[in-house]
C-alpha cells in the first residue's frame, strides 16, 4: 500500500516477516499453554503443524495488508497500535469463518483468543524493541553525501520520510568549482 516508491523487498522486511512467524508459533503454543495447562494438550495433534501455519499465514497476511511491515508506522506508537489491532481483528474475523466452514482445521476451545491476545502483545514488543535499538548510534549505518545540490537534498528528505532510522548522515562533501 505504499505510494511513494519504498520497496517493501528490503531485508529488513524479510527478517520482520520471519521473527513475527516465529511470535505467532509462540503465540499459539503458549495460547495452548495457558488453556490447558497440560490436560488434553493439542501439542501431540498430527496436524498441528498445518493449523499454524493457517494462523501465521493468515495473521502475516493482515500485517503485511496493514502495512505492519513499513519501518515508518513504528515512530507513531498509537497509529502502530491501531494497524495491529485492525490486523488482529481481521486475522481472527478470517480464521472464524475458515474454523466455521472446515472445523477439522480449528486449534481448541479459547486456544485462539488466548493466542491471539499474546500475539498482539509480542507484535507491539517486538517493534517497540526494534524501535528503540535503531535509536543506538553504533546500529547505525553512517552514510556520507558526496554533492550539496538538489539530489542530496531528495536523498536526505527519501531517507527521513521513508523511516530509515536506521541510517545516520554524517555529512555532505561540496563539489569544487
Amino acid at each position: 500500500m505504499v505510494t511513494n516508491g519504498y520497496s517493501h523487498r528490503s531485508p529488513m522486511t524479510l527478517m520482520f516477516a520471519f521473527i513475527d512467524g516465529l511470535l505467532i508459533v509462540l503465540g499459539v503454543f503458549m495460547g495452548e499453554i495457558l488453556r490447558f495447562w497440560g490436560e488434553n494438550s493439542i501439542i501431540h495433534d498430527k496436524d498441528l503443524v498445518w493449523r499454524i501455519m493457517l494462523i501465521v499465514l493468515v495473521i502475516q497476511f493482515a500485517f503485511y495488508y496493514f502495512d505492519l511491515y513499513e519501518m515508518k508506522k513504528f515512530r507513531r506508537r498509537i497509529r502502530m497500535i491501531i494497524l495491529l489491532l485492525e490486523g488482529m481483528a481481521v486475522s481472527s474475523f478470517f480464521l472464524a469463518v475458515v474454523y466455521y466452514a472446515i472445523p477439522s482445521l480449528s486449534i481448541g476451545r479459547g486456544v485462539l483468543t488466548i493466542s491471539l491476545s499474546i500475539i498482539f502483545l509480542m507484535a507491539f514488543l517486538w517493534r517497540f524493541i526494534y524501535f528503540k535499538i535503531v535509536k543506538i548510534r553504533i546500529f547505525k549505518e553512517r552514510i556520507l553525501i558526496i554533492g550539496t545540490g538538489e539530489l542530496a537534498k531528495k536523498i536526505i528528505r527519501e531517507i527521513s520520510e521513508n523511516g530509515q532510522d536506521s541510517f545516520e548522515i554524517v555529512g555532505f562533501v561540496a563539489e569544487r568549482r
